[in-house]
């Protein structure tokens, strides 16, 4: 858990594909929850609101994590994470990261995570 919060080292493909699904299943399942718990005691919808950006924010801060840690074993700096935010590279961006094959062997970023 403590590595999830380091931009240190390499994720590779189906690790981090399968981080990302626990991670994005967590944020639902606790927004859901929070909003039905929020609904269920009459509070005002603007605070399941409020609820649900804040769950957002912190999903978009782990994901950042993640995305750096997969361009690192892809061999690429960590500051190509904020081409995600640009229109349609993001989508291509997005197809690198879940499909092209890391780096064989060690990188400047770490060891390689497949023979760890």
């Amino acid at each position: 858990m403590k590595e999830l919060f380091s931009l240190k080292g390499r994720f590779n493909r189906q690790r981090y594909f399968l981080t990302g699904l626990v991670i994005t299943l967590i944020m639902y399942a606790l927004a859901f929850v929070l909003g039905f718990a929020i609904g269920m005691a009459g509070m005002d919808p603007a605070v399941a609101t409020g609820a649900s950006y804040l769950i957002s924010i912190v999903g978009i801060v782990v994901w950042s994590f993640l995305v750096v840690k997969r361009l690192h074993d892809l061999g690429k700096p960590g500051w190509h994470y904020w081409l995600m935010y640009i229109p349609l590279y993001n989508v291509y961006l997005g197809l690198v990261l879940l499909f092209t094959k890391g780096v064989t062997g060690p990188n400047q970023y770490g060891e390689d995570p497949c023979k760890a």
